[in-house]
């Protein structure tokens, strides 16, 4: 296996922040430390990336990239910008596939789906999603409702297994998750939190529900005074990774051919934040907020091969990593969108709406960007490195999915 600067395998030392197989490793003894710890040179904090502004030329898209896109259309008639009657108006789900529509469907009293964004989920060229109504919670594909659930959740894991469909979600009210297959509960638990969202760009579009070792694999925490314990659960079963660790919290958790990695900072340095483990094979990344050595903070990464973590942003921003490139994207208090990564940087012209990260996309050197100018009239604009293109629609993108096919 090869190792790193900031792969740390127990005994954990004082360092700021640590990656660590909890099962020890393929060597107990073998440990290494972030470079950052105490007495050692902080990264560079002049490190700047250019200044939003005229971007670098960027390559076009290749041609065998395909982008996904979900959105809401309104009448034309409704000032959805104003949301004087969000979740009354009328709207249709449209699913395009580069830019020509796939599906577009009209919202109904039966329909499976809603118009808020983070409902709706691109994998493998369908469009899944949820809505609470009645009590229940309706999953739906391209506008079929596969089934529901009886409480009311929200999803945070979606599998596909051939005709087979794994479910992972979260209680609306609070603490409690069920895993499901085709709508039939395997495991549940009425405590605990999964690691792992859709949105979140480190568990890839499935999101906290994966596949390891041939078998649907979820982690999960229990937060007690003492500590936290750590479990996971492969195929329907439970089995407790690590009782306690105590004064730590646990920003990530991941499993990865059968070994379990924890990202942590220690508690007395709180010397990363919003942590991300990236598996790369047998090498790891991870991303986050790092300290600059000066009393502030930036965005930014850390690879196997780094001795320090390489700045993308100073803002606090949502990081996107494919193995040839690195991305982030923020917006501020004003709706200004803000991106950086190997194609350039740059901002939008003004305020902007970018509903979350499910909006933007990466595959290999490309980054794709959604977002809808706060313009009374204004339509969708996509960004795919520095081509940008409009969309005939009236309203706003609510997804983004990008997908490489093999060079022929």
């Amino acid at each position: 296996m090869k190792t790193s600067p900031w792969l740390i395998l127990l005994p954990v030392s004082a360092v700021l922040a640590a990656c660590v197989w909890l099962d020890g490793g393929p060597d107990p003894d073998a440990r290494m430390r972030i470079d950052c710890e105490r007495g050692s040179s902080p990264p560079s904090a002049t490190a700047h990336p250019p200044a939003p502004g005229p971007e670098d030329p960027a390559p076009a898209p290749p041609p065998d990239t395909t982008v996904w896109l979900s959105a809401v259309r309104f009448p034309k008639d409704y000032d959805w910008q104003r949301d004087t009657a969000y979740g009354t108006a009328p709207f249709e789900l449209v699913l395009y596939r580069d830019f020509a529509p796939e599906l577009a469907l009209p919202f109904g009293p039966d329909a499976c789906f809603v118009a808020d964004p983070d409902r709706h989920h691109i994998l493998s060229g369908h469009l899944y999603t949820e809505r609470i109504a009645d009590g229940c919670t309706r999953i739906g594909r391209d506008g079929r409702e596969l089934f529901r659930f009886g409480q009311r959740e929200f999803l945070v894991g979606l599998l596909e297994d051939g005709n087979d469909l794994y479910t992972l979600s979260r209680s609306v009210s609070g603490q409690g998750f069920s895993f499901r297959k085709n709508g039939e509960v395997l495991f549940s638990r009425a405590d605990g939190i999964p690691f792992g969202r859709l949105d979140d760009p480190s568990y890839g579009p499935t999101g906290a529900l994966y596949r390891d070792g041939g078998a649907p694999v979820f982690c999960f925490r229990m937060d007690f005074p003492g500590g936290t314990s750590l479990y996971r659960v492969q195929d329907g079963r439970e089995s407790p990774l690590k009782e306690s660790l105590p004064g730590t919290r646990v920003l990530d958790l991941k499993v990865r051919d059968g070994r379990p990695l924890v990202l942590h900072p220690l508690s007395s340095s709180g010397g990363l934040q919003d942590g991300r483990i990236w598996p790369e094979g047998e090498a790891y990344a991870v991303t986050g907020r790092f300290p600059d050595g000066a009393g502030g903070w930036f965005s930014g990464v850390r690879d196997a091969a780094d001795s320090a973590p390489r700045r993308l942003c100073s803002e606090d921003a949502t990081l996107y990593r494919t193995a040839e490139a690195d991305f982030a994207v923020s917006t501020d208090a004003e709706g200004t969108l803000r991106w950086y990564g190997s194609s350039g940087s740059g901002r939008s012209d003004g305020p902007c709406l970018f509903p979350g990260p499910g909006c933007a996309a990466a595959a290999g050197t490309l980054l794709v960007l959604a977002f809808t100018p706060r313009q009374a009239r204004a339509l969708p604009q996509i960004r795919r490195g520095g081509r940008v293109t409009e969309l005939d629609l009236y309203g706003y993108v609510s997804s983004v999915a990008v997908s490489l096919s093999p060079p022929n």
